[in-house]
């Protein structure tokens, strides 16, 4: 007989409900020694399990003492509990309580990990014990798809690898057939050579050939208590010594190394691992619920970033600006000076700038370039004086084009053809090759410079076709410039006489020296006389200040007007066609433009561009919130719902991720149960649900990520709208969010997993 290994001293247990008290053990007095092998014995409700339970540590005794190797243990806290569990006591259980979707392998290999064994070793000992138990070869099968004996088999291996003086056995035969409950029975015996065996059974015949030792309990109280010395057979004096050959006397590094603290960590992620691996299902549902939150939450988030600027419910107004774009801004340089093609390459440059048009003013001029789409002819007849003549009038349809120079193109983004070359020429897409090289009539209208019942036509050469699709046409800055000059280089008026409103001078190829040409629909419409102003005539120029007020001195200048010609002239009765001659004499030849135009990717960036250019020396202005004016009610309503919805849903979602995921949770707790048996401390088992809630919620959010970013790129409209709000703030409360919801999951599982495993 070895040495004293556990005394029971009085031990009384009791159990409570609301309305009566069971004792479940009265008064017991045990002691157990290395070396044998006990079988405890009663009927059903005699309290057996219980003294099982309490021996080995799971359930905790009201009165009296239990001495381990001579320590009281009545004093013993929950984490002193938990080592006795992990290094003293070896379990097998009835059902098996093994981790089904583990392999034989892994499940062995647990016990050891527990004890802080590092996994390299704990894998090479596991697969010695598994030999051991006659497992070998089933290192890589599942658990749950072993035959009951074979579990049993592992369920003793783990037992065993644990290397602990106490092996306790909870009816360990109870699920076997007769012949495989005795040899589970001899695996014992022969365990209890070196170590205390302590069974409970209840068919005592079949174990009585092998135990050393009998109690049987009655009610609670301890009936019997008897020796039963056995003999061996030569065969069975080889098993023992076979399995006194045991590979972690050696091998095993339990507690002793600094590095078991650190292991922890380490551990804990690996049986999250296998968890996944082991049931791929369970981490399939539960990765693609996340998911689902994940994407759904993106969106929330996303609106409510992008809701938080209210300009969107105002209207826009034309009058400053007429092209009512949210990405475009005004530049100008902060020393007056005009823009040099080195500024334009500077703020092209700059990040989250798309592009970069020196001809600000032109951006607001509309052009009618495919009649039956933009533009319509109405044809009829005026008296006009000189002789009945058939006109037509032309009608525009399609007001949103505007005009965009050649600033904003280079010739990589060509298919075919050229960069214009004169200030005739354009570059356009279109699938009919055919075009290049023809002329088309363009019709060009700025409100905001001429007035709106003013227009202009002209006839422009196509040079080039562009890759990409696009209804935005190309035109040269030499163009943009003519037709905007007033805006940018305004320091004269110029009139005929008294009587007539101002022109607008447009250059006109075929005219030279002082030949100029006006519509043939020109007439004072104040005195309805028709006194067109035909051959020599005098064109005054009224210079004058930013401010509108006339200046100095009037210059005038001597001008030939032609006679129209019978076919209909392409402009209205403001615009005064003159050679390059007479213009220049007014407007700078080679010019630079005072005030350009930055298109950015998104209004979201808006800040951050003109933060920018104002750090380069820029002062910049974004044209749409420059334009804004009143709140409109229906915008506004619209605004606050979508705000409402968004933080209302942000908040559902996050309590329903909780709840869904602790109920899927609440299906693990048998396995924490098992591996609490086995010895696992408490914080390690808080930490697996951590590792895995991490990886389920890492994976979800860079899934919905992507997912969102290849909506965007396919060309999802309001995805692309959205994102462009996600800033590295936004991605960061996103992420949080997620996270705090399944990281509480966790924390509240945590809760209910540490009271269900102290019952």
């Amino acid at each position: 007989m070895g040495k004293e290994k556990i005394i029971l001293k009085d031990i009384c247990k009791s159990y409570y409900s609301e309305t009566t008290v069971t004792q479940a053990l009265h008064r017991i007095n045990l002691s157990f020694s290395e070396g044998e092998f006990v079988a405890i014995t009663g009927e059903s409700g005699s309290g057996k399990s219980t003294l099982l339970r309490i021996i080995g540590g799971t359930d905790a005794f009201d009165e009296g003492e239990m001495f381990v190797d001579g320590e009281t243990t009545s004093q013993y806290d929950e984490e002193e509990w938990e080592e006795y569990r992990r290094n003293e006591i070896g379990y097998v259980f009835q059902d098996y309580s093994l981790l089904g979707h583990y392999s034989a392998l892994a499940n062995v290999m647990s016990a050891l990990l527990v004890m802080g064994i590092r996994q390299e070793q704990a894998e090479e000992i596991a697969a010695e014990y598994l030999e051991q138990v006659g497992l070998k070869g089933y290192e890589n099968q599942k658990a749950s798809k072993l035959s009951s004996g074979q579990k049993q088999r592992l369920s003793i291996a783990r037992a065993l690898a644990k290397n602990t003086g106490i092996i306790v056995a909870d009816e360990p035969t109870g699920n076997l057939d007769s012949e495989t409950g005795e040899q589970i029975i001899r695996l014992l015996r022969d365990l209890s050579k070196e170590r205390l065996v302590i069974m409970v059974t209840h068919n005592y015949e079949q174990a009585e050939a092998y135990v050393t030792r009998k109690v049987r309990l009655h009610d609670g109280v301890v009936v019997s208590d008897v020796n039963v010395g056995q003999k061996q057979t030569k065969k069975e004096q080889g098993q023992q010594e076979k399995m006194k050959e045991r590979p972690h006397d050696s091998q095993v590094d339990v507690q002793a190394s600094f590095g078991s603290l650190l292991r922890r960590d380490k551990n804990a992620a690996y049986f999250a691992r296998m968890n996944r691996r082991g049931q791929k299902g369970r981490a399939f549902l539960f990765t693609a619920f996340l998911f689902v939150v994940s994407v759904v939450s993106f969106l929330f988030i996303g609106e409510l970033y992008f809701q938080a600027d209210d300009i969107f419910t105002k209207e826009y107004s034309e009058a400053a600006f007429k092209k009512k774009s949210q990405v475009r801004l005004v530049a100008k340089r902060n020393d007056g000076k005009e823009f040099t093609q080195e500024d334009i390459e500077k703020i092209g440059a700059v990040h989250n700038v798309e592009m970069v048009d020196s001809c600000d003013y032109a951006n607001d001029i509309n052009f009618y370039l495919e009649e039956g789409e933009d533009y319509r002819y109405a044809y009829g007849s005026e008296q006009s004086g000189l002789s009945d003549k058939e006109f037509r009038i032309v009608s525009f349809l399609n007001k949103d084009k505007f005009m965009m120079s050649t600033d904003c193109i280079s010739k990589e983004d060509l298919r075919k053809g050229r960069m214009p070359e004169s200030r005739n020429e354009v570059v356009l897409y279109s699938s009919d090759e055919k075009i290049l090289g023809s002329e088309v009539m363009c019709y060009f209208q700025a409100v905001n410079i001429w007035g709106p019942n003013e227009y202009y036509g002209k006839n422009l050469t196509v040079v080039g076709l562009l890759k990409e699709e696009t209804r935005q046409v190309y035109f040269t800055r030499e163009l943009c410039n003519m037709l905007s000059q007033r805006m940018d280089y305004a320091e004269y008026h110029v009139s005929y006489a008294d009587k007539n409103p101002e022109f607008f001078p447009m250059i006109a190829e075929e005219l030279s020296g002082n030949d100029a040409k006006v519509s043939f629909k020109f007439y004072d419409r104040r005195s309805g006389l028709i006194e067109g102003p035909f051959g020599e005539t005098i064109l005054r120029f009224d210079e004058f200040n930013k401010e509108g007020t006339v200046t100095g001195e009037s210059k005038n200048y001597e001008i030939n007007v032609l006679s129209p010609k019978e076919e209909p002239h392409e402009m209205t009765q403001k615009m005064l066609e003159v050679s390059e001659e007479v213009f220049y004499q007014f407007y700078p030849r080679e010019r630079e433009n005072r005030q350009a135009s930055v298109y950015i990717t998104s209004y979201a960036k808006t800040d951050s561009v003109i933060r920018q250019l104002k750090e380069m020396g820029y002062e910049a202005k974004s044209t749409y919130r420059v334009s804004v004016t009143d709140y409109e009610e229906e915008r506004v309503n619209e605004r606050l719902t979508i705000l409402g919805i968004s933080i209302i849903g942000l908040v559902v979602i996050f309590l329903a991720e909780i709840l869904v995921l602790r109920s899927f949770m609440k299906i693990r707790i048998k396995d924490f149960q098992v591996l609490k048996f086995i010895g696992m401390r408490m914080e390690l088992l808080r930490k697996i649900s951590y590792f895995e809630i991490f990886v389920y919620c890492l994976t979800a959010v860079i899934a919905a990520i992507v997912v969102m970013w290849g909506l965007r790129i396919a060309g999802v409209l309001f995805l692309q709208e959205m994102m462009w709000y996600y800033r590295f703030s936004t991605y960061v409360v996103f992420v949080l969010y997620n996270f705090a919801a399944g990281f509480l999951t966790v924390f509240f599982f945590n809760k209910l997993l540490t009271g269900r495993l102290k019952e």
